[in-house]
Parts: structure tokens; C-alpha cells; sequence
């Protein structure tokens, strides 16, 4: 009998024991196949946390007021409109001849192009020879004058003053071309203004700075807007608000306007070169910080012209009264997201302001603030909206995954 090589068989049996302990040693002997499972299923998770919508979602719910109607103030027998702050409500586009009104606009264009603070006294001017023939062109056409002298010297606020309170034609032209250089340029100038002004809508005439040139025409919406500027300037406000002044040696001039002090009126300017232009008049006043202008174009007498725009300034005063429009913790919208739900924001303060039916409103609530606009005012009121968070916890986004906070 052969012996049998047991120890050749054993061998063999446990080469394939071996071959399985070699394939076992691929992956670490601690990481174990559900810990895989476990890491990418965290990882799922974790991305979706970080790309899930995190957005809030702002709803508006304060809307302004429509406002009072305005459209059945009228003047008879001129054209006319109004302005609150500088947002024309009650309209008239056909444009005329604007007479001395027409010295607003060049107040306005030298005040920009040589600006000085209220209580100064701007630059000095001297009067040439030229300045003073224009006096004497003046004179001898019936238009008004302030009296000037070769040599002599004079504030550009003493200036603007017989400008707009004695409506001097030839103070007007000579600070024109002062400042301007000349009249063609002074022309270019205010043209350009106006446009930024939005008075798109009025012309200056060839070499006219006072208005005395029928070819200079506006119409009363863009005049009440023009006048508004007018009265916003701290200087202009002041000067249009004197009745009288005293000037070098014109003396003691009076102010056109005798409207002022009535009915609160405080400006701004008179006009008239004949019955191509009428009784014209511009007229302003103010409620708190809001300023409200009148313009009135081609009345039949000068009396008529101050009492056509007073009626429309009261007329306006009835109506254009304060209206609480927001009280202290009213709601005015709300934030909302899943992880929030409906979050209330209200205001910190009461907004009670002049409201106009016709004006531009819009509201639209800020980080912490709601901004209400109306026509051409803006304003901006705090408001509550620090009670939630902004943005989700990452426990937040970890229940919204599995549904737990929707």
C-alpha cells in the first residue's frame, strides 16, 4: 500500500483560505460597508441642507391712501396750475408769453452758476458801461427799471433783490451777462437748466433774460414747477419773501407782489409786458416742509391776477390738510419662509402727511424701514422686523429635509 502525502493535501486546502484573507484586505479592517451607506446618505443630506431655498418671501400689505381730488379748482378765464412740492396736480400746457415771471428762471441759472450761502452777500458786481445803456434801452421802451450808475458796485444779492422785488429789466440783463458772459450764453445756460429742471416746456427767447421779449414763453404747470425751485433756494425764499429792500443807488425798491403775507403766501413773482402776456403770477407758500405753488398766466388785470391766485391758494388750503396715514405699530406687510412662518412688520412711527389724489405713491418696506413716496416726497419710516432670523439654523434645514418643519 502507498503511502499517502497528507501534508501535500493540507497544503492545497489552504491555499484558497488564503486567496480570501488577501481579497478581505482591499478595504481597512475598520471601515465596515453600512459606515459607506452611512456617509453617503449624510452627505445627501448635507448637500441638500446647503442648496436647499433659503429665500424670504416680503408681502406688502399698507397701500397710501388715494388722496383728495384737486381737479375741480379752477381760475376762470387764465390758465393755471399747481405744484406741491414741485409735483404739479392741477395742469395747464399751452405755453405764452411769461413777462417777468420769466426772472425766476434767471435767478435760478445765476445762483447756480455763482452760488452763495444765506446771510452772505455773493460776489460783487460792477456796472459797466454797457449795463448802463441797457438801462437807457429800457427806459425808453417802458420797461421797468432800477436806476445804475457807471462804477458802481453792487452785491449779487442786492442784484438778485431788484430783480425780483423791483422786476428791474436791466439789472436782470446785466446779471445775465455777468455772470454768463452774454446774453446768447446765458440763453444756453438756462435752456439746459430747465431741461434738468423738468420745465421742458419753456423757451427763452434771443437775448432775453427779463422776460420783456414775448418770444420767452412757459407754460403755468412748468411756472408753478420753476417756482417751487425758486422757493426751496434758502437765499431766493428769502429775497421773494421781502416786501421792501434797500439797494445801492436805486434806494428803497418795493416788491410787485401783493399777495404777501396773505393767506400765508411768502413769493414768488409777478409778470407782465402787455396783453400778448396778461397779468401773470406766480405764487408760493409753505405747510411745514412742504412747499406749494400757484401759477397763474394772461389775467386781464393786475388786481384779477392776485385775486384769481388767492382763490386757487385757499382753495388748496382747504383741501390740502395733513391725513394720518400710518399710526405707531401698524402692520404694513410681513416676511415668510418655511422656517418662519407669517412675520409681521410694523412701523415705529405714525406718518401723517399732505396726500393728493393724481400723486405717484408707491410703498416698499427696506431692511428695517417702510418708504412710502407720494409725488415727488419720499419718506422713510422705521419700522420692526428684528424678531425672527433672517436666515435658517442648520437644525432648521435639517428638519426641513425629513419634512419635521415645512
Amino acid at each position: 500500500m502507498n503511502r499517502v502525502d497528507y501534508n501535500r493535501y493540507e497544503v492545497n486546502a489552504r491555499k484558497p483560505q488564503r486567496r480570501v484573507r488577501e481579497r478581505k484586505k482591499i478595504l481597512p479592517g475598520f471601515l465596515k460597508p453600512w459606515m459607506i451607506v452611512a456617509v453617503i446618505i449624510l452627505g445627501l443630506i448635507g448637500y441638500r441642507m446647503a442648496t436647499m431655498e433659503a429665500e424670504l418671501k416680503l408681502e406688502t400689505t399698507f397701500s397710501v391712501p388715494e388722496g383728495v381730488s384737486l381737479d375741480s379748482i379752477s381760475a376762470s378765464g387764465v390758465k393755471m396750475a399747481a405744484a406741491v412740492d414741485g409735483d404739479v396736480t392741477i395742469s395747464d400746457e399751452e405755453a405764452r408769453p411769461t413777462a417777468s415771471t420769466t426772472k425766476m428762471i434767471l435767478a435760478l441759472a445765476v445762483m447756480e452758476k455763482k452760488p452763495f450761502a444765506l446771510g452772505e452777500k455773493g460776489e460783487e458786481i460792477e456796472i459797466t458801461q454797457e449795463m448802463y445803456d441797457i438801462r437807457g434801452w429800457y427806459l425808453s421802451h417802458n420797461g421797468s427799471n432800477t436806476l445804475v450808475e457807471v462804477g458802481e458796485k453792487i452785491s449779487e444779492y442786492d442784484a438778485l433783490v431788484s430783480t425780483l422785488l423791483a422786476s428791474s429789466n436791466n439789472m436782470a440783463d446785466s446779471l445775465a451777462i455777468w455772470a454768463f458772459g452774454s446774453l446768447e450764453e446765458y440763453q444756453k445756460y438756462a435752456t439746459e437748466m430747465l431741461g434738468r429742471l423738468g420745465a421742458k416746456k419753456t423757451t427763452i427767447g434771443s437775448k432775453d433774460a427779463s422776460g420783456y421779449d414775448p418770444s420767452t414763453t412757459s407754460t403755468a404747470s412748468d411756472l408753478a414747477r420753476i417756482g417751487y425751485f425758486v422757493m426751496k433756494n434758502p437765499v431766493l425764499a428769502q429775497i421773494v419773501a421781502l416786501e421792501s429792500a434797500e439797494v445801492p443807488v436805486a434806494g428803497k425798491i418795493e416788491n410787485t407782489n401783493k399777495l404777501l403775507g396773505k393767506s400765508s403766501v411768502s413769493g414768488v413773482k409777478t409778470g407782465y409786458i402787455g396783453d400778448e402776456s396778461g397779468y401773470c403770477l406766480v405764487s408760493g407758500y409753505k405747510v411745514d416742509e412742504h412747499i406749494i405753488t400757484v401759477a397763474v398766466l394772461g389775467a386781464s388785470t393786475r388786481d384779477g391776477s392776485f385775486d384769481q391766485s388767492i382763490s386757487v391758494v385757499r382753495a388748496l388750503q382747504e383741501r390740502l390738510e395733513k391725513q394720518e396715514m400710518l399710526k405707531r405699530g401698524d402692520e404694513v406687510g410681513y416676511y415668510e419662509s418655511w422656517w418662519t412662518g407669517k412675520v409681521p412688520v410694523k412701523v415705529n412711527e405714525g406718518l401723517s402727511e399732505i396726500n393728493y389724489k393724481g400723486a405717484e405713491k408707491k410703498v416698499e418696506i427696506l431692511e428695517d424701514a417702510i418708504k412710502v413716496k407720494i409725488g415727488e416726497t419720499e419718506y422713510n419710516i422705521p419700522a420692526d422686523v428684528s424678531s425672527f432670523s433672517k436666515k435658517p439654523s442648520l437644525i432648521d434645514r435639517f428638519l426641513h429635509v425629513f419634512g419635521w418643519k415645512k
